[in-house]
């Protein structure tokens, strides 16, 4: 991932390699560098990670040319020759979209050429895009060269399939993990009047903090009691702030910044409201779910899975204004039932849950190199008889 030092997209592999650490693995990972390391990969190289800092992509051809050289004469560690000296058993690529790898020519050709299985763990994706046809023919290639292509949720494998054109047979949909130290249904806010919350990355195109904040701008809203609190950072922190005061919505909008405690986020609010343009499987529906919260959304990735409109909250069949405000509306005339909303979204989500989803992934990510060395026994015994 390239566009923010974190996001969902990082859950399942970091805590996927702290699992393999504790039981006894060792771990490679390489990630892009900010200027600050998230302390979940601090955390990864205290427990015995090797962490491998990869410079962020520049347009500039000169600088391009510049780390190339640099890194030919040794004094920028290549990924190339540190996972060649690191001799790993499984190689897993975790993609913040599902076409990063056709845009990164250097690494994919390693890829292909290496004999090392590889899984291929994809998350965010835009079903309203078509790929290039050259990122079509190297989509195709790598997921083919992919030992098992992870998916979060079954529209993202069907998706991506009919993007490509190809059908796979080794796909496997997993579990993210999600950010509370239990499941349990959390007491219903006492604030009179209704929190309503977004927690998500502050990056417009894809959550659609524009959709909300217009929505809410609309007459019927001016004299109803309500308070928005959007929780996340993101690129587009200070364009949000103009939106809010565009509308008017300055004594009505609080922008917190990131929290660690999402149960308390939920301690606090009594709805989220999450009008996404581009999802997969959003870990903020869940874990409100999870805490007992309704959820307004729009139709994206895993919400119509978990999401009934009229049973655990309300669903937008698309991110414009018109349709997410009237499933808001739907959500505020239904007020006095959001309590039952809330029991019934917690119990569905606990059916969706994957409470040991990073032992899982880590069982599917070395049964690959299990396979591996079994084929390679055969080969070996046939060679020999």
């Amino acid at each position: 991932m390239a566009a923010a030092p974190w996001g969902g997209s990082e859950e399942l592999w970091t805590r996927t390699a702290l699992e393999a650490l504790q039981q006894g693995h060792e771990v490679y990972c390489s990630v892009m560098k900010w200027d600050t390391l998230a302390p979940e990969l601090i955390r990864l190289r205290e427990q015995g990670a090797r962490l491998h800092l990869r410079l962020l992509y520049s347009p500039d051809l000169l600088v391009r040319i510049r780390r190339r050289l640099l890194s030919k004469l040794g004094f920028i560690e290549s990924l190339e020759r540190t996972l060649d000296t690191f001799r790993p058993d499984v190689i897993c690529v975790n993609q913040g979209g599902n076409f990063d790898l056709t845009e990164m020519h250097w690494l994919r050709e390693y890829l292909l050429q290496s004999n090392v299985p590889l899984g291929i763990l994809c998350h965010n994706f835009n079903p309203g895009v078509l790929p290039s046809d050259e990122a079509r023919r190297h989509g195709i290639a790598i997921f083919g060269k992919a030992k098992r292509v992870f998916f979060v949720s079954h529209e993202q494998a069907h998706v991506t399939q009919r993007q490509l054109a190809q059908a796979f047979d080794h796909c496997v949909v997993v579990k993210n993990p999600v950010n509370l130290a239990n499941t349990v249904l959390h007491p219903w806010p006492e604030d009179s009047v209704p929190q309503l919350a977004m927690v998500a990355s502050l990056d417009v195109n894809r959550k659609g903090h524009d959709v909300v904040l217009e929505a809410l701008s609309q007459p019927a809203w001016h004299y109803r009691p309500w308070h928005l609190n959007l929780y996340g950072e993101g690129p587009d922190r200070a364009y949000i702030q103009e939106l809010v005061a565009l509308y008017g919505l300055n004594e009505r909008v609080t922008l917190h910044g990131n929290v660690t405690d999402i149960e308390r986020v939920w301690q606090q609010n009594h709805l989220l409201l999450l009008p996404s343009r581009l999802e997969a499987a959003p870990l903020a529906v869940m874990e409100a779910m999870l805490c007992g919260r309704p959820v307004v959304a729009t139709a994206v990735g895993t919400v119509p899975e978990w999401v009934t409109s009229g049973q655990q909250g309300f669903i937008a069949p698309a991110p414009t204004v018109t349709l997410f405000g009237e499933a808001l509306e739907a959500a505020w005339v239904s007020q006095h039932l959001w309590p039952e909303m809330g029991c019934l979204a917690h119990q569905a989500a606990r059916k969706h849950l994957d409470p040991q989803a990073p032992a899982t992934f880590l069982k599917l990510i070395t049964q690959l190199a299990q396979q591996e060395q079994k084929m390679r026994k055969i080969s070996e015994a046939t060679l020999i008889s």
